[in-house]
C-alpha cells in the first residue's frame, strides 16, 4: 500500500508543526481534504497543488506553500515521490495579525487572512526551517522557545509573500507570463539533478531562449541556473542528514560536479560547509 502519513510533532493553544507525506498510489493523494488550521507548507518534492476555484502552481522545494483553515485543494503529481513537505502552523487569530501586518487589508477577511497561495522561500529560511524541524522532532526545542519560533517562520513566510507580489506588481508581470516561469519551474523540478540546457527548455516551451530567461527572472526573481542549483542543494541537505559523512556521494547524487562543487555552493547559499551543516541536522 503506498505510504500516507500526516504526523502532528508539536501542539500548543497557539501553534502547530507537523509532517505530511503521501505516495502518488495512495487514495488520499489527489485529495486529502481540507486543510485544518492557517499554516505555511515547506516542500520537500515537487507536486502540481491547486487552491480551489485558483489556477494551478508548482509547489517545489524553493517555495513555501500557504493554507488558510478549511481550504480546499487538489494534486497532481510531479515527482515519483509525491508530496512530502513538513509545516507550522498558528491560530485564527494570530494569523489575522501577521496578516494585517504583511498583506493589504482591503482583501482580508476572518475566515481567510492568508490573501496569497506561495512565497520563495530564501536559503536562509529554507535552511532554519529544517534546523527547527529536527529540534522539535529531537524535543530539544519546546515550549515557549518553540512556540514564538514558530510563530516567527509562519511570519517570514507571510512577510515573503509580500514582497515578492510587490516585486512582480512594479515589474508588471502578466498571466501569461507566470504560466511560462510555472512551466519552467515544472520542467526544472522534474529532471532537477539532469544536463537539461537552455535550447531544450525554450523548446520544449515554445519560446525564445531569450524571452525565457527574461521572463523567468522577472517572475521569480532568480535565474533558471540559481533555480535549479537551489533545488539540488535542498536535496542535498535531506540526504546529508540521513548519511553521515558521505558528502561526497551526496554530492554526486544531488547534480554536483564534485564533493568541491558542492562546498561551494553551500557556502554561497546557506553560509557553510555541507560537514558544518550535516552536523546541525543530525545533532
Amino acid at each position: 500500500m503506498p505510504v500516507h502519513i500526516d504526523d502532528l510533532i508539536f501542539s500548543t493553544a497557539t501553534v502547530r508543526a507537523g509532517r505530511f507525506r503521501c505516495e502518488p498510489g495512495h487514495p488520499a493523494f489527489r485529495d486529502s481534504g481540507p486543510i485544518t488550521g492557517h499554516i505555511v507548507v515547506f516542500p520537500r518534492t515537487g507536486v502540481w497543488i491547486q487552491h480551489a476555484d485558483s489556477r494551478p502552481f508548482v509547489a517545489d522545494p524553493n517555495i513555501a506553500t500557504i493554507y488558510n483553515r478549511g481550504q480546499e485543494y487538489s494534486r497532481r503529481v510531479l515527482s515519483p515521490a509525491g508530496d512530502r513537505c513538513e509545516w507550522f502552523g498558528v491560530t485564527p487569530a494570530l494569523a489575522s495579525e501577521i496578516a494585517v501586518r504583511c498583506l493589504p487589508l482591503d482583501r482580508i477577511t476572518d475566515d481567510r487572512p492568508f490573501t496569497v497561495e506561495s512565497a520563495a522561500c530564501s536559503p536562509a529560511l529554507y535552511l532554519r526551517q529544517r534546523t527547527i524541524y529536527r529540534l522539535l522532532t529531537s524535543g530539544a526545542l519546546t515550549g515557549l522557545a518553540a512556540e514564538e519560533t514558530i510563530v516567527s517562520i509562519v511570519n517570514d513566510v507571510i512577510s515573503a509573500a509580500s514582497t515578492e507580489g510587490r516585486r512582480m506588481s512594479k515589474r508588471r508581470v502578466t498571466a501569461r507570463h507566470r504560466d511560462l516561469a510555472m512551466n519552467a519551474r515544472m520542467l526544472i523540478a522534474r529532471d532537477s539533478f539532469g544536463t537539461s540546457d537552455l535550447a531544450q527548455l525554450s523548446a520544449e516551451l515554445g519560446v525564445s531562449p531569450f524571452h525565457l530567461c527574461r521572463v523567468f527572472r522577472a517572475v521569480t526573481g532568480a535565474t533558471m541556473h540559481a533555480w535549479q542549483m537551489d533545488l539540488r542543494l535542498r536535496a542535498a541537505l535531506e540526504q546529508l542528514e540521513g548519511a553521515p559523512g558521505a558528502i561526497s556521494r551526496v554530492a554526486h547524487a544531488c547534480g554536483f560536479s564534485s564533493h568541491s562543487h558542492l562546498v561551494l555552493w553551500c557556502r554561497r547559499r546557506f553560509g557553510d560547509t555541507p560537514s558544518r551543516l550535516q552536523e546541525r541536522l543530525i545533532a
